[in-house]
């Protein structure tokens, strides 16, 4: 048999759950985004959840428009970190649902 290469996961010390739980009902606002350390990207939520709630009254269309993006990054966000795919902001794994 050939040698087996195995494939190193660095683990991040964020819990998966928590990650999840904060993605099910902060979602919007990217919370589970600023949990992970990934500032950029959860303040780019949370700004565009604002967006979306004046766009509502604004303009219903846009706001709908804008609402479903919202959804469909919040819900991509939730099934990555189901599967235990999502990344923290150094590049490891959440994927441990251990309490330290």
């Amino acid at each position: 048999m050939e040698d087996e290469e195995e494939i190193k996961v660095e683990v991040s010390t964020k819990n998966r759950f928590t990650t999840l739980m904060l993605c099910w009902f902060l979602g919007f606002l990217g919370v589970h985004r600023l949990y992970a350390g990934k500032l950029g990207s959860g303040f780019l939520m949370a700004y565009g959840a604002i967006v979306t709630v004046l766009l509502l009254f604004v303009s219903l269309p846009i706001g709908l428009m804008c609402l479903i993006t919202m959804a469909a990054l919040v819900a991509n966000d939730f099934v990555v970190i189901a599967f235990g795919q999502f990344k923290d902001c150094y590049g490891k794994c959440i994927c441990s649902d251990k309490l330290n």
